[in-house]
């Protein structure tokens, strides 16, 4: 049987979704689809609109077979983190014969000649892109402007972020010496950051931006029925929306309550950035205001985001370090699966290279002192999640030992 992988945030699932995993499947010719997906927090570094179980539905009523969850260190972390985790993960399924990715080239031969450039370095190139951040660029524009110099590719390659994580989708593969194939489908419709609705396919960013506002008839035409069910009936239940805003006094509890010298140690602060966060932290009233307060050209807003959020979880840079440098991620945690596919779950359980876990229960007596630490990670990051919700019956503790995995037929 063949297996096609996917990554995917799912936030929410829309139109342009539901193409990729068709494409994925035509494609690869698979008979099967596993969706690697992160849990409540995304790589933007805020919390995801809608709770990881409503989710993981839409996407087995749209041609997933089964979901399994990106960890919270890599799934609110930066592009090489998120990419290298989630193919950690697919290749230790054995049983993924493909990954296929969307990007905005749509050319994997492409992006291969762009991650082998990343992936053997030129001396020079870490010597141009110090240069360019004394020069006060950002990080990202520091990086493309010495891409451009001296790998003789345009920069633009690296000015779209599915081109940018498809790139680290490859650069991981060659650096496991993966057997897994890589396969890209070309985003179609609006770009990534767009919120224009006027197009075939809208972008999650402004379906986000249209639930926020509950312009359903936006949202209509853009997600599959059952996904249009699915958020209905979340935000008619004070399930949703969840937002980084929800989150702000709590942040800012965090920021006055933690020493200088814990805040120098969360993953991605670095520089002596702690002491701009700690000075300017309680500016603003919003998550946007705050993130203005702090950002500069070197420190971008996304950047500056998943900070704030690493903070809000106290997510450390050793924590993270540990685990992206071994080979494997301490477990396969199961969301949910189609029953009709079942074979794929005990395929799984039979042949995975890690422990596979499908409830929680009982979970530490399969796992490693740093498997439990980040299941025990993951259920406080959860707690902290669904302190969000807008109907306060859904606040309760614990959620991630008493929410079943999901199954449809």
């Amino acid at each position: 049987m063949k297996t096609v992988g996917i990554v995917a945030e799912y936030n929410p699932l829309h139109n342009g979704h539901q193409y990729h995993i068709q494409k994925s499947k035509e494609l690869s010719q698979g008979d099967f689809v596993i969706a690697v997906m992160s849990g409540n927090y995304v790589q933007r570094g805020e919390p995801a609109i809608l709770d990881k179980w409503h989710r993981t539905r839409m996407a087995l009523l749209n041609g997933v077979d089964m979901v399994i969850e990106l960890p919270v260190l890599f799934s609110c972390a930066s592009a090489e983190f998120f990419a290298s985790a989630a193919v950690k993960l697919l290749q230790d399924t054995s049983l993924v014969n493909y990954i296929c990715f969307g990007s905005e080239i749509g050319d994997v031969q492409t992006l291969k000649q762009a991650a082998d450039f990343f992936a053997n370095e030129p001396e020079d190139f870490q010597l141009m892109l110090k240069q360019f951040l004394d020069e006060g660029l950002s990080y990202p524009t520091a990086r493309m402007k010495a891409f451009e110099s001296l790998s003789g590719f345009s920069s633009t390659i690296l000015s779209n972020p599915n081109n940018i994580l498809g790139i680290e989708y490859l650069k991981a593969l060659s650096r496991l010496a993966s057997p897994m194939l890589p396969i890209t489908v070309e985003r179609q419709g609006a770009g990534y950051h767009s919120s224009n609705t006027n197009t075939s396919f809208a972008s999650a960013t402004a379906l986000r931006k249209a639930l926020f506002h509950q312009q359903w008839e936006e949202v209509t035409a853009h997600v599959p029925s059952s996904c249009l069910d699915i958020l209905q009936q979340a935000f008619s239940n004070g399930q949703a929306p969840i937002s980084m805003d929800d989150f702000v006094s709590c942040l800012q509890y965090r920021m006055r309550m933690t020493p200088l010298h814990h805040l120098a140690e969360i993953f991605e602060v670095s520089e002596g950035l702690e002491h701009r966060i700690l000075r300017l932290a309680s500016c603003g009233s919003s998550i946007e205001e705050m993130i203005s307060a702090i950002k500069t050209k070197r420190y971008t807003y996304t950047k500056v985001q998943r900070i704030l959020l690493h903070i809000l979880l106290d997510i450390s840079s050793q924590q993270v370090m540990s685990l992206h440098q071994q080979p494997h991620l301490p477990y396969i945690r199961v969301l949910g699966f189609r029953r009709s596919k079942e074979i794929l779950l005990k395929q799984l359980i039979k042949s995975a290279n890690v422990p596979v876990i499908t409830n929680l229960k009982n979970a530490e007596e399969k796992l490693s002192t740093e498997g439990i630490s980040l299941l025990q990670l993951e259920e406080k990051a959860t707690d902290i999640y669904f302190m969000a919700s807008p109907n306060p019956s859904f606040r309760k503790l614990g959620q991630e030992r008493t929410t079943p995995m999901v199954m449809i037929p």
